[in-house]
């Protein structure tokens, strides 16, 4: 009885001492990709999503991609890290997203205060969308990243009843991208069927009306271009990053393999 006590004892003291010496790196930013998985668009992308709802909300959305993380498992990695870190400002609202490249690991670490609102089943249906893009030898790390960002940061602002732009142009220029595409093969499929209905006079007509119509063709230019690249200017880099302010963990979130 005493040997079993002592052995706990002795086990207990290992797991402390391994959570003080893990090396858990600084913080660059909201977007921290040690792993050096995301493409710079995207890193930029989130990176200043992530700085938008701070400012209107001060919650903290951080993620963190590491090639490994040593002997430790991915829920005590997370752990530690969000509370060294002091991730979740001062209301403790905020998630962590971790990714373990070599143990192939993703994990989500949600803030006490925040777990009213990414409850465990959401932070499920996050991972489970987030690993239909990881497939092993097939990963799609930027999508996969920008898809769960879009899930978390747009259930964050509709709890604090704020709109973040930067995820509203997203949006926008998906949706303009995809219009245009079918745009352009209606036009082209009508223009076909012009030709055959007209045999072909269709193309004389414009030729005719390229050379003695008016000269008004500028005006379509249009500004359209310059508003969707804009982006969001307002909340790029970090500049002097300071940190966070929170640091309590609830013990929720969720998570597995990839």
């Amino acid at each position: 009885m005493k040997f079993k006590r002592f052995c706990l004892i002795i086990g207990l003291i290992l797991q402390v001492v391994l959570l003080f010496s893990i090396d858990i790196p600084e913080p660059v930013g909201f977007v921290n990709d040690f792993a050096n998985l995301l493409s710079e668009e995207t890193r930029n992308k989130i990176n200043d999503w992530a700085i938008e709802l701070r400012e209107k909300t001060d919650v903290d959305f951080v993620i963190v991609t590491l090639p490994d993380i040593g002997e430790m498992n991915e829920v005590d990695y997370g752990v530690k890290l969000y509370e060294k870190w002091k991730i979740g400002s001062k209301h403790d609202e905020g998630v962590l997203v971790l990714l373990a490249l070599k143990e192939r690991k993703l994990r989500f670490e949600v803030g006490y205060g925040s777990e009213g609102y990414l409850t465990d089943a959401y932070i499920n249906q996050v991972y489970t969308t987030m690993k239909s893009y990881l497939s092993k030898g097939n990963e799609n790390w930027d999508e996969a990243f920008i898809q769960g960002s879009l899930m978390l940061l747009s259930t964050i602002a509709k709890e604090k009843g704020v709109t973040l732009t930067g995820l509203s142009d997203y949006a926008k220029r998906k949706n303009t991208s995809s219009s245009g595409g079918l745009g352009i093969f209606a036009f082209l499929v009508i223009f076909v069927i012009l030709i055959i209905v007209t045999r072909g006079r269709i193309l004389e007509w414009l030729l005719w009306f390229s050379i003695f119509g008016g000269r008004g063709g500028g005006s379509f230019g249009g500004k359209g271009g310059n508003s969707l690249g804009s982006g969001n200017g307002g909340f790029g880099g970090f500049g002097g990053f300071g940190g966070f302010g929170g640091g309590r963990s609830g013990g929720g979130g969720g998570g597995g393999g990839f």
